[in-house]
């Protein structure tokens, strides 16, 4: 006996722990989306690449180095006719068969192009970390807002199938009064056109609630959140709805970022503007040879040559191409500030769309609070009358269904509410409410 009360108690344990883990709190489920969001990964790809862009505009400032190895296979020397006091003779233009050689070059001075190339990969890199950072805040305020959907979704097909039921009991009440004579034919097939109505918003409140899943699922970069949801809803304070009303966009990572990516563009447009200016470099070359003979290693018969001096290279004319390059750069910069400013004026709107809405929902809310208060007090003095004869079935159905539509209304209107108000958090891009 006390085995099998020891293994039921495992068995106990075991399911509790496997519940467990079907479960999952929001925290877990922001953690999780910043981790595996494809969102997320690709703005950190990007920020990488931006940096990696940035340490390639130091060419302009730092020493090169390269290095060659030729040897010849097969050769056949040219010849130079000379006169020998008065006798012909051709003499070979003898070339090394084995050529190893060592270039270094210093650019001195370009335009400052190098220089405006440093400040725009500066400025793209900035525009990159604040991009990045803008997607992990935004796939934050996103999972929080489907997290919600979903339980609002579980939620309203909660109360679809209690309305289903209660006017299933009602419709065999129903058919059991008439069959006493009591109630009417009336009263049945009224009673049956609810429940075919209540089936379809059976149907429709769940398919809801799996459509709220799959965009969970693709939220976290996977197909389906098919774990249990844990969570109440919050209660928003005084003080962060008064927050609304002083909140400011020009601090929005997002924007910053594309202020940053306009002047990278004006750097670059500077920095291609300076295609006339003349390069100053130094260089140097070592070269270590063998003209002797054929010999790859014979180092006996190796020489050494060197040079060192400056260069200076001055693009007079390249078929436009440095010229139409310029105007490139400085026509995607006016692109890049006119798609500045549609945001800018765009996040305005949806600040004032938002703002709004956000009251409404919390009106609608407050009112749906008191509406589901006095339709549960409208049952139970239905159930009351129905006991003393002074109210009848049809009295507390719709009493019912009441309630029913008060709590479906304030499920909608809560959502309603946070959705607002994520949308004002996205819109100006600070947090007004810590979401537990």
């Amino acid at each position: 006996m006390l085995k099998f009360v020891s293994l039921a108690y495992l068995a106990v344990l075991i399911s509790f722990s496997f519940a467990r883990a079907e479960s999952v709190e929001l925290k877990n489920l922001v953690n999780e989306a910043l981790s595996n969001s494809p969102n997320i990964q690709k703005t950190k790809a990007a920020y990488d690449e931006a940096a990696w862009k940035k340490t390639e505009t130091l060419q302009g400032f730092l020493p090169s180095l390269t290095g060659s190895l030729n040897y010849l296979t097969q050769k056949r020397y040219m010849l130079v006719d000379i006169n020998l006091n008065g006798a012909p003779a051709s003499i070979a233009q003898v070339i090394p068969t084995t050529l190893y050689t060592l270039t270094a070059s210093l650019p001195l001075f370009d335009g400052l192009a190098s220089t405006n190339r440093f400040w725009a990969g500066q400025n793209l890199e900035h525009s990159a970390k604040h991009e990045f950072d803008w997607a992990q805040f935004s796939i934050q305020r996103t999972v929080i807002l489907q997290f919600y959907k979903t339980l609002a979704a579980q939620s309203l097909k909660e109360v679809s199938e209690q309305n289903l039921k209660t006017l299933v009991d009602h419709l065999k009440d129903a058919q059991a009064l008439k069959k006493a004579g009591v109630a009417t034919s009336y009263d049945v097939l009224r009673v049956e056109v609810q429940v075919s109505e209540a089936k379809s918003e059976v149907l429709s409140t769940r398919d809801n609630y799996e459509m709220s899943r799959f965009k969970l699922g693709e939220i976290l970069g996977k197909d389906y959140e098919s774990r249990e949801l844990l969570g109440s809803w919050p209660s928003l304070s005084i003080q962060a709805i008064n927050q609304i009303k002083n909140l400011k966009i020009e601090n929005r990572l997002d924007l910053v970022g594309l202020k940053e990516k306009v002047q990278a563009l004006r750097d670059l447009d500077t920095a291609a503007g300076r295609y006339w200016a003349p390069k100053v470099a130094a260089f140097g070359q070592y070269q270590y040879y063998n003209n002797i003979n054929d010999h790859f290693s014979d180092s006996e018969k190796f020489r050494e040559a060197y040079q060192v001096g400056l260069s200076l290279t001055w693009n007079l004319f390249d078929g436009m191409t440095s010229i139409a390059k310029a105007h490139q750069a400085s026509a995607q910069a006016l692109q890049l500030e006119s798609s500045l400013k549609m945001s800018e004026l765009k996040a305005q709107q949806d600040f004032e769309f938002w703002k709004r809405k956000f009251n409404y929902f919390k009106t609608v809310y407050d009112s749906r609070v008191v509406d589901v208060e006095k339709s549960t007090e409208a049952i139970r003095l239905a159930k009351e009358g129905r006991r003393a004869g002074t109210r009848t079935s049809t009295d507390l159905l719709d009493a019912e269904l009441d309630l029913f539509r008060s709590r479906a209304g304030q499920v909608n209107s809560q959502i309603g509410v946070i959705e607002a108000l994520i949308n004002l958090e996205l819109t100006t891009g600070q947090t007004i409410y810590e979401f537990n």
